[in-house]
């Protein structure tokens, strides 16, 4: 594994959160970069260190992913300690085509391993059966993939669904609305109750990961920022974190508190957007309509403030790249904010709204930790994670950020935990505003630099997160992109089946308010 160039000085003294690894693990862990810790263990010593990590209580899997070192499939895994404000890489290299089983200790790893075993050709031992995530069942050898095809397919590899006696499958998708992204959704059921359902998301992969192998970090993130387009400011920071921490990069405070102010008004939009669904899927038209009103003002707020309705183009890797106008910020945001207090209190007063979100889709607090979820729909679960308050980056950690949080974890838990954040978000923007905005490009590096990184945001919808990788002439060589998406999907299906009825899965999704590019990508 490379170094960054911006390698860390040896310490004085070895920090709590570094203790605390090597006391649950038993094994060294140095520091990559500001926020990370790293450490690499062989494969036959993999799942004591996991099983420590896991007994330790005070970390969370966010994510598992693979890359080629010199060929050869490496797997890490990025465990989040919330309460130290760090982050952990465990990276293992692959002794053939198999490896222990991270989700028989933590289950929230089960999808990455399906995915990994899709890209690599490596799965865990063990033989347990694994599901179709983003490469298409009939895709043959020649698709392209971060990897190598598996060697040979096992029988069996993939689970088979199987549905019996009085209950049937109603196919949903993947072409399901206008407007709509590509999604199958395979519900079973006996009539009218929801039984079962699964997902199809490989429709919506577009190989971006692959696409970014060989640019450089300016050029890639035009390709980033449309990985999912309704979180271009959250996962593009996230990205620019990385390269700004592989190069040494330090961003001035100014232009820090734009990329926040950026961030805030995407989390406003989507928030909007959420709850002008949430109205549609209960069938009140006219909340819609209203919410859809408040919805347009945001857009053409970020437009004036800008210079993109969805904030495109905005952040740069080192900087931003134009200014934001803070008298049409200052001038506008009070009356889109009125508006959607306005269709916010109506429908929050309308019984038959209330009615219809009460007790559906629900996520136990339990589910949502043992799937590492994040953002309004963890929090929505009792779970009390931010990034923005747990690993502050940019001016964040110094505003004195309150979280949001329900224990009841339906849609009016949801619901209720994204009105509260579009509050927060106002607050947070003026006090930005307030602390003064920043304008220009502070360039990385000028001379390639080779090393990894780990990236962080906390955007609309949760925890985003960018491994990278560059080469000696600073181009890509991995690019592991980990919107909220791809953390969040994986709960829908345990909501519907929480006694639910077919008309209450389009108010379900709706209240999640993922994207399947995110997923996908």
């Amino acid at each position: 594994m490379s170094n960054s160039a911006s390698a860390p000085q040896v310490a004085k003294a070895v920090s709590p959160q570094r203790e605390m690894l090597t006391s649950a693990t038993g094994i060294p862990w140095r520091t990559l970069h500001s926020g990370v810790d790293v450490a690499r263990v062989n494969a036959r010593d993999l799942e004591p260190v996991v099983s420590g990590l896991a007994a330790s209580g005070k970390v969370r899997l966010a994510d598992l992913f693979g890359a080629l070192d010199d060929g050869e499939p490496v797997l890490r895994a990025v465990y989040a300690l919330d309460t130290e404000g760090t982050y952990a890489v465990l990276e293992w290299p692959v002794e053939g085509e198999e490896y222990p089983p991270l989700s028989e200790i933590a289950p929230a790893a089960f999808l990455e391993e399906c995915e990994i075993y899709e890209q690599f050709g490596v799965r865990p031992h063990g033989g347990k059966p694994l599901n179709w995530v983003i490469v298409p069942p009939l895709a043959t050898r020649s698709f392209p993939r971060l990897g190598s095809p598996p060697t040979h397919v096992p029988r069996g590899v993939h689970a088979a669904f199987f549905v019996a006696g009085e209950a049937f499958e109603f196919p949903f998708g993947p072409v399901r609305a206008v407007g709509q992204e590509s999604l199958y959704m395979g519900l079973v059921t006996s009539g009218e109750e929801v039984i079962d359902l699964y997902l199809l998301q490989w429709h919506k992969h577009r190989g971006i990961e692959r696409r970014l192998q060989g640019l450089d970090t300016t050029r890639a993130l035009f390709f980033v920022e449309r990985a999912e387009g309704l979180s271009a400011v959250g996962n593009s920071w996230a990205f620019c974190r990385a390269a700004e921490s592989i190069s040494g990069t330090t961003v001035p405070e100014d232009i820090e508190r734009t990329r926040a102010v950026a961030l805030e008004l995407e989390r406003l939009y989507n928030h909007a957007a959420a709850l002008a669904a949430i109205a549609q899927s209960t069938g009140l038209s006219v909340g819609q309509a209203q919410a859809e009103i408040a919805l347009e003002l945001f857009l053409r707020l970020n437009l004036a403030v800008a210079g993109h309705r969805y904030l495109f183009g905005l952040l740069a890797v080192g900087g931003v790249n134009r200014p934001l106008d803070s008298a049409a910020l200052t001038k506008q945001l009070p009356v889109a904010l009125g508006e959607f207090r306005r269709v916010t209190e109506a429908l929050m007063t309308t019984n038959s709204f209330l009615d219809r979100l009460e007790a559906c889709g629900i996520v136990a607090p339990e589910a949502a930790q043992r799937l590492g979820l994040v953002g309004p729909v963890a929090r929505a679960s009792g779970q009390d994670i931010d990034c923005r308050r747990d690993h502050p980056f940019g001016p964040y950690g110094g505003f004195g950020e309150h979280v949001s949080l329900r224990q009841g974890g339906d849609v009016l838990s949801r619901v209720q935990v994204v009105l509260e954040e579009v509050e927060e978000s106002a607050r947070l923007i003026s006090e930005l505003v307030g602390a003064g905005l920043g304008s220009g490009v502070k360039q990385a590096a000028s001379n390639p630099v080779r090393g990894e990184a780990l990236g962080w945001c906390e955007s609309s919808r949760g925890e985003s997160l960018t491994w990278l990788a560059l080469d000696d002439a600073g181009r890509i060589t991995r690019a592991r992109l980990r919107p909220a998406s791809v953390r969040n999907w994986r709960a829908f299906d345990d909501a519907a089946r929480s006694r639910n009825v077919f008309t209450d899965i389009p108010i379900i999704e709706a209240s999640f308010w993922l994207t399947v590019a995110g997923f996908a990508c």
